[in-house]
C-alpha cells in the first residue's frame, strides 16, 4: 500500500468493499470505493470494481431507485418474472452493473416471490454476482452515504 494511502473496510453484507483515501502527486485529497468479488476458486481472477468519489452519489441514487422498485414489487400481486437494470456497466464503473430481479416460484402448494438486487462485478474473463435483499440494500445505501465523511477522517490521518 502506498504510504500516502489508507484503506478502510466497509461493512456491506455479501460483498467485500473498502474505501481507499489518498493524496495524489499534487497533494490533493482523493478517495474511491472498491468492490471485490473473488472467483469461484483459484482458477478465476476476482472481479474488482472501482467507483470514484465523483460517481458515488450516482450509485447511491441508483440504489435508492432500486430499493423503491423492490418495495413496490414486494407489495404487488403478479406472476412471472421481472428484471430491470439500474446501473449499466460504464455508468459508475467499467466493471460494475446493478440489476433488480423478481421471480415467483412454486414448491408443491406454496408460492413465493424472490426479489433481489444483484451487484454484477466483472473480471477480465468472468462476471460474478452478489445478491442482496431489500434490507441489505437499505443498509448499503446508508453505509455508502457515509463514505465521504469516512474518507475525510482517513485523509486527516495521512
Amino acid at each position: 500500500m502506498n504510504p500516502r494511502q489508507l484503506e478502510q473496510a466497509l461493512e456491506l453484507s455479501n460483498i467485500r468493499t473498502s474505501l481507499v483515501a489518498y493524496r495524489d502527486a499534487a497533494q490533493k485529497s482523493k478517495w474511491y470505493i472498491r468492490f471485490f468479488v473473488p472467483g469461484l476458486d483459484g482458477r478465476y481472477n476476482p472481479g474488482v470494481a472501482v467507483v470514484s468519489s465523483s460517481k458515488v452519489d450516482k450509485l447511491i441514487d441508483a440504489l435508492n431507485k432500486a430499493y423503491k422498485k423492490m418495495e413496490l414489487l414486494e407489495e404487488e400481486k403478479y406472476t412471472g418474472e421481472f428484471s430491470e437494470d439500474f446501473v449499466l456497466r460504464g455508468e459508475v464503473s467499467d466493471t460494475l452493473s446493478v440489476t433488480v430481479s423478481s421471480k415467483k416460484s412454486y414448491i408443491l402448494f406454496w408460492s413465493y416471490k424472490k426479489i433481489r438486487l444483484h451487484f454484477l462485478v466483472s473480471s477480465k474473463t468472468n462476471t460474478f454476482s452478489r445478491s442482496f435483499d431489500s434490507n441489505h440494500v437499505k443498509a448499503a445505501i446508508n453505509i455508502l452515504s457515509s463514505a465521504e465523511n469516512l474518507a475525510a477522517k482517513l485523509i486527516n490521518q495521512l
